[in-house]
This record gives C-alpha cells, sequence and structure tokens, in this order.
C-alpha cells in the first residue's frame, strides 16, 4: 500500500465497515490518481504571497464554487472528489503549475467516469441531523 502512514493506520484499525469503505476509497484514489482524465486545482489569487494557515483564511469563496463543480459532474455521471493531500507543499505546486507566487491552490479535483457503482445518494432525514435554536435529543 503506497499511502501515508496515517493513512496505512487508519486501514490497519478501521472502525467499522463504513470507514473502511472511505479509507481504501481515499488510498486508491491516492495511488490512482494519475490516471484521471482531469485534474482540476481550484486556486486563490492573493494580493500577496501567503502560506500556512493564511491559505484557508481568506479564501471561503472558492468552495462554493467547488461545490457547483462536485454538483454538475454528478448531474453528467461522471465522479469527482476534492482532496487536499496532494497540495501540501505549495512551492512544489506553484512550481509545477506554474502559478505566480500570490496564487495558492486550495483543492484539487480528479474528475471521470466512476468505475464502480454511483447510484442515488443516501441521506438521513433532515429531523434526525437538524436542531432548531439550540441542542435536543
Amino acid at each position: 500500500m503506497h499511502g501515508a502512514p496515517y493513512i496505512q493506520a487508519e486501514v490497519d484499525q478501521p472502525r467499522n465497515a463504513k470507514h473502511k469503505r472511505l479509507v481504501d476509497a481515499v488510498v486508491w484514489q491516492m495511488d490512482h490518481m494519475h490516471e484521471a482524465p482531469a485534474l482540476i486545482v481550484a486556486c486563490y489569487d492573493y494580493d500577496e504571497p501567503v502560506s500556512g494557515g493564511e491559505i484557508y483564511r481568506k479564501a471561503g469563496s472558492v468552495w462554493p464554487g467547488i461545490q457547483n463543480l462536485l454538483l454538475m459532474a454528478r448531474s453528467l455521471g461522471l465522479g469527482a472528489a476534492p482532496t487536499t493531500l496532494a497540495l501540501r507543499d505549495q512551492a512544489l505546486v506553484r512550481t509545477a503549475l506554474d502559478l505566480p507566487e500570490t496564487f495558492a491552490a486550495l483543492c484539487m479535483i480528479p474528475v471521470g467516469y466512476p468505475s464502480g457503482r454511483f447510484g442515488p445518494v443516501v441521506r438521513k432525514p433532515t429531523a434526525s441531523i437538524m436542531r432548531f435554536d439550540r441542542w435536543s435529543e
């Protein structure tokens, strides 16, 4: 397995079957990223160079665009899954993508046709996850 050590630990000690499927999917994506037909990298152009946690403090407006991209991909029968694992070294990403120093890569989205089951999304009933005014059981 080629996954990062902390992912390997998660695989070795899955909490339950659903968690194991999730971790397996993340590791598979990591090992097969180079096979994706398209890799979209969502970036933000800051007024000046930023690094570390600063990257995520001002770029909240990018995430609704990512969500819209994911919804559109699904409506077209495409699979897409956002990841930030490959973007930890921003200097390397800037070099690889020839980005100006004021840009930061926030999210990478591999897009392609799914190889497995791609059925309807199952969601919990709203009443079981939403609270009004305060927490209640």
